[in-house]
């Protein structure tokens, strides 16, 4: 960048209640900081009323453009490529042309590499012995459903005794319990993926698998409160400030 360019450095949240949830919000802020002292900082977040101290990406893109931003980096708190993520590149792709640099940085669960990390984390950490060991996660979406079950593959193929299931979507619980059958351990530990996974773990799952005959214990900790999930945040921005994403016209010209 030149002396008088400015540059900001965005984090876009859909609420504080689900994916990393306020603590995880609070962490990535907090390193976001650390990592571009020099670059202003401002949150955004993709569901109104949820955080009402933060703004609309839309409104915050054309602000940025009024208050002579030239460099602008995107980072969001999505788990997934979920429907709030895609509308997030969507406001991204359309303001590129405001600034001489826009970026954005991939959500949580992007590449393979993110993927075998958060299984090597689980397992790491997690790992209850002579048990089956689940990660809950929330399903809201195809795209959620397909991460996940990607992440449940990756998981079985690295860890033994390792599942996952989802709260409104696939790999469900009925699917679990399928699973579970299978299994000559009768003892299940539910690992809460975040905050939202660990309150429901607390009410239905529990009861649910106890009746189902298992004996059940759950962790207290959620998987996104370990220091790893936010360093693959930090790679993520680190590679959207180094290089930028192809658009489909490019990518096209690649294929052929």
């Amino acid at each position: 960048m030149r002396e008088d360019d400015k540059a900001v450095i965005v984090a876009v949240h859909e609420d504080a209640v689900s994916g990393i949830g306020q603590q995880g919000i609070d962490r990535l802020t907090l390193r976001l900081h650390e990592l571009y002292p020099n670059y202003d900082f401002r949150e955004a977040c993709t569901n109104q009323g949820q955080m009402s101290q933060a703004s609309d990406p839309d409104q915050l893109f054309i602000q940025l453009q009024k208050d002579g931003y030239t460099h602008v980096l995107v980072q969001s708190s999505s788990i997934t490529n979920d429907l709030d993520m895609q509308y997030l590149r969507h406001l991204v792709e359309a303001a590129k042309g405001k600034f001489k640099q826009m970026r954005l940085g991939e959500p949580l669960l992007s590449s393979l590499t993110d993927y075998q990390e958060v299984a090597k984390m689980l397992i790491s950490h997690f790992s209850m012995p002579k048990q089956v060991n689940v990660l809950v996660c929330n399903g809201s979406d195809e795209e959620s459903d397909a991460t996940y079950t990607l992440l449940d593959y990756i998981l079985r193929d690295q860890g033994q005794d390792w599942f996952l299931s989802t709260i409104n979507g696939h790999p469900s619980l009925a699917h679990l319990i399928k699973q579970l059958k299978k299994q000559k351990l009768k003892k299940v530990h539910l690992v809460p993926f975040n905050a939202e996974a660990n309150k429901m773990i607390g009410g239905e799952w529990i009861k649910m698998l106890q009746q189902a005959g298992y004996k059940v214990t759950a962790e207290p900790q959620t998987l996104v409160e370990q220091e790893g999930i936010i360093h693959l945040f930090e790679q993520h921005i680190h590679h959207a400030e180094q290089f930028r994403t192809l658009t489909a016209k490019e990518q096209k010209l690649l294929v052929h």
